[in-house]
């Protein structure tokens, strides 16, 4: 039987409009401005009705962490995450010995969260000067073979891996990502300007949270931040928490970068949606005061305790941006990245029925995935 969606607020490809979207099985099937049809109706009034967010770095939530060989925990991750309105999350993994990021994989790809998109291992080819939270004994160099078990592991599983592209060899392993379907991010990084267009060359099309685990902005050596600012084929990360990132730097990123350029990402740890106290980044100990998560008994920030949810929120307010530009950034733009522009991140006659009705808070009311409400549904009329 179909569901009819009427709303005042609809976000679709042609802007906000008012009406109605037809959803059948796991799809849209019509999005129009009058009532159309016999189906169960829910009449949302002036609710905000989005397309669901789409997070491609997540570590974490409500109590449980992607980097386990249990697929219920990675289920737990995902299901948390679909009460605050992720409809397609990526599985983060931290670095780890190979053959526990091969178990990890294992388990993601038996996963059968409805909202889980992939795995995106976050490493372990990253730069050691660089290690932001993770631990860096757990980096290794570049290596086509090693990467090769990793990707036969996670055929049809992995989405994304972040690499630092200045290390010896880590070019080949970009363009076997390439030929291998996964996208190639640049993160924890002291890449120069140089290094990372050699990397773009090769193939690599995201940057991996901007700002966070690579040199600051020079005005006569912009590195990483400016050569991926720079690039606007390159998709950068923005931690949008008010914590990773100043909301003045983050203006200005979304001033050069444009809608298009910039993707919310929560980069949410076990401890999201928890009580303050002791969690895990992998193996990694953090500790959680105040909201704030840090590596225990240190000052460096350790993930976030964020949602998409309060992502988008902060956008924003931080950005000054529009609710369906705030959209673009928590939904089309990793669609597309993810190569899934034609399945899911909009609302349109025949995409996937992955869709979030939001107060005008913009907290989140309800969660649809694939025609199926994860969430307790708005009340009928």
């Amino acid at each position: 039987m179909a569901l009819r969606l009427r709303s005042e607020r609809i976000v679709s490809t042609s802007g906000t409009v008012a009406g109605e979207v037809v959803v059948e099985d796991a799809s849209i099937a019509s999005v129009s401005p009058a009532s159309n049809g016999a189906g169960e109706l829910f009449e949302l009034g002036d609710l905000w009705l989005v397309p669901g967010y789409i997070d491609v770095h997540v570590h974490g939530g409500g109590g449980a962490q992607c980097n386990t060989s249990d697929a219920e925990e990675i289920a737990e991750v995902a299901r948390f995450h679909a009460h605050h309105g992720t409809t397609g999350l990526v599985a983060t993994t931290a670095p780890a010995p190979v053959e526990d990021l091969i178990s990890a994989l294992t388990a993601i790809g038996r996963c059968t969260a409805p909202n889980l998109l992939g795995a995106h291992l976050e490493g372990p080819f990253l730069n050691r000067a660089q290690p932001g939270a993770l631990d860096p004994s757990a980096f290794i160099d570049p290596d086509v073979g090693r990467l090769e078990r990793l990707l036969a592991a996670g055929a049809g599983t992995i989405r994304l891996m972040t690499l630092a592209p200045e290390l010896p060899g880590a070019l080949e392993l970009v363009h076997q990502l390439v030929r291998a379907g996964v996208v190639a991010s640049i993160g924890h990084t002291s890449a120069t300007d140089a290094q990372v267009r050699d990397a773009v060359r090769a193939g690599a099309t995201a940057a991996t949270h901007l700002f966070n685990a690579m040199p600051p902005f020079h005005h006569r050596n912009p590195g990483t931040v400016g050569a991926v600012v720079d690039l606007q084929e390159v998709s950068c990360e923005l931690i949008c928490d008010g914590v990773h990132v100043d909301p003045i730097a983050m203006r200005l990123v979304y001033r050069a970068k444009g809608p298009a350029g910039i993707r919310i990402v929560t980069d949410a740890i076990a401890a999201a949606g928890m009580p303050d106290g002791d969690y895990r980044l992998g193996g990694r100990s953090v500790t959680v005061a105040g909201g704030r998560a840090l590596l225990a008994g240190g000052q460096t920030i350790a993930g976030s305790m964020l949602t998409m949810e309060a992502a988008v929120q902060s956008a924003v307010r931080f950005l000054g941006i529009s609710v369906e530009q705030a959209v673009t950034l928590s939904s089309r733009n990793s669609a597309r990245l993810l190569g899934l522009e034609r399945r899911k991140g909009a609302i349109a006659a025949g995409l996937d029925a992955d869709l979030v009705i939001l107060n005008e808070s913009l907290a989140v009311e309800a969660t649809m995935v694939a025609g199926r409400w994860v969430t307790d549904p708005p009340p009928l009329p």
